[in-house]
């Protein structure tokens, strides 16, 4: 990477920004400010989701509402495994002439590898916000106590307050920690108390519920307007191994998948890659957390094609009355 011949450089991640997704974002212009000396301006699509706009308020970064790609020298994509997840800005992106990197911890899409010059990819961490940390190290650049806590805030949020962490995570945990990050803090800012429409869409949503089981996994189905994540993990908390929320808006349907780690020990199943990505082309995720959109798939036939890859996958689901 020649310093001298950057001049602008965006960063840009997955439409309706998540925690991970804001923090990643955050840590990387800081970093790539550093390693070029050069303009650095964040592009998040569509905004932000209900708790990352508490952060940014927090935490602010230089964004561009009306990014110039073409003008761009260097275009690094953060926390995206699918161009598609880049919303009205994917066009643009992809035909840029400027280096591209990306940086992810989702499997990668093959429409993704091939828009990247370099990519830093680590399926085995949590969020990327631990691989913008581990860039920062290989790099030897400083850590400022800020974005500490910022990046303790993106791994906190996508290892569920550490739940998911394994070894290396609590290691950078620690070192974050001792750069000055607080863990208290990060706890304080992302507990928060549901607003009364996600609590109503919640309760909604397991009042619409359809059970079915294959005799090893109770998976449920429901239909929700907003809120699709948040409700098919307030089924999972209920009680199912698979929660599966589908919803939309008329002009775009979308669906939300949340299960145990249990659940995917036993079946193996990953809802990223065996079931979103297989359904949507915008679709990915976790091994337990994942999502897809379509504005050519309404939401009746969503459903459809949602069971059947479960079913393909598991075996034939019965209905439990």
């Amino acid at each position: 990477m020649h310093k001298q011949k950057i001049k602008l450089v965006y960063v840009i991640t997955h439409r309706l920004a998540d925690i991970d997704a804001y923090c990643s974002s955050y840590a990387a212009a800081k970093l790539f400010h550093f390693l070029t000396k050069s303009t650095v301006k964040v592009v998040f699509p569509e905004g932000l989701n209900s708790i990352t706009r508490k952060i940014s308020k927090k935490f602010p970064v230089t964004t561009d509402n009306s990014p110039d790609f073409i003008r761009a020298d260097l275009i690094v994509i953060v926390d995206t495994n699918n161009p598609l997840l880049l919303s009205e800005a994917m066009q643009d992106v992809i035909e840029s002439k400027a280096k591209k990197i990306l940086i992810d911890h989702h499997p990668m899409q093959k429409n993704a590898q091939k828009i990247a010059d370099i990519s830093f990819i680590n399926t085995k961490v949590s969020s990327a916000s631990e691989i913008v940390y581990d860039l920062y190290k290989e790099n030897r650049l400083p850590i400022s106590k800020k974005v500490a806590q910022v990046l303790l805030l993106g791994i906190m949020a996508d290892s569920q307050h550490l739940f998911l962490a394994n070894g290396k995570t609590i290691t950078v945990v620690s070192e974050l920690y001792k750069i000055g990050a607080s863990i208290e803090a990060a706890k304080k800012i992302l507990t928060r108390e549901r607003e009364f429409s996600e609590r109503m869409a919640r309760l909604k949503a397991a009042s619409r519920v359809s059970l079915y089981s294959n005799d090893s996994f109770i998976i449920a189905f429901s239909r929700i307007g907003s809120f699709q994540a948040s409700s098919a993990k307030a089924l999972v908390d209920l009680g199912a191994d698979l929660g599966v929320v589908i919803g939309g808006n008329g002009k775009e349907s979308k669906a939300s998948l949340r299960a145990t780690q249990q659940f995917y020990k036993r079946s193996r199943l990953h809802l990223g890659t065996d079931i979103a990505s297989k359904v949507s082309a915008s679709g990915g995720g976790h091994p337990t957390a994942a999502s897809l959109s379509s504005k050519s798939i309404d939401e009746d036939a969503l459903g459809k094609l949602l069971f059947e890859a479960i079913e393909a996958k598991l075996g034939k689901l019965n209905i439990i009355k």
